[in-house]
């Protein structure tokens, strides 16, 4: 039996899959309307921390309460998901990524690129997020019956 909070891992579902709608919006505008529009740019930047986050929160919250684990960063956190069985390998990389990308958005690591955000989230980002989400929710619920 898993012991993560459900209502923590509803609110944390919710959450990331409001902030995925409004992606979708994003992505579905062309390129040069999506880097005219700074709206839509800085939305984006702003979606991409919150789902990452929240992926992240759910993925300490298991680590803590069902392997007694503590992490370092969001990054650790998601590649032991990865080594604990409970993502695959290819979402779990995919995820890193993007918890990279929301280190340099968030960081400013250096001058934010709005083009590699785009293209990250349109080019699977987006599917990876929800099979992130599917894989952890059929661990959730595997491990309450």
């Amino acid at each position: 039996m898993t012991k993560i909070d459900k209502d923590v891992f509803q609110k944390l579902v919710r959450e990331a899959s409001e902030a995925i709608e409004e992606v979708r919006g994003i992505i579905s505008l062309d390129v040069e309307s999506f880097l005219n529009d700074r709206r839509a740019r800085f939305s984006l930047r702003y979606c991409m921390v919150l789902i990452v986050e929240s992926l992240a929160d759910i993925a300490v919250a298991i680590l803590e309460k069902d392997f007694n684990e503590v992490v370092e960063s969001y990054r650790d956190a998601i590649i032991k998901l990865r080594d604990k069985g409970v993502l695959g390998s290819r979402v779990a990389e995919s995820i890193a990524r993007l918890v990279s990308l929301r280190n340099l958005i968030v960081h400013r690591y250096w001058m934010i690129d709005d083009l590699k955000i785009y293209e990250s989230a349109k080019n699977s980002g987006v599917e990876n997020i929800e099979r992130f989400i599917d894989e952890v929710s059929r661990y959730v619920e595997v491990k309450d019956d």
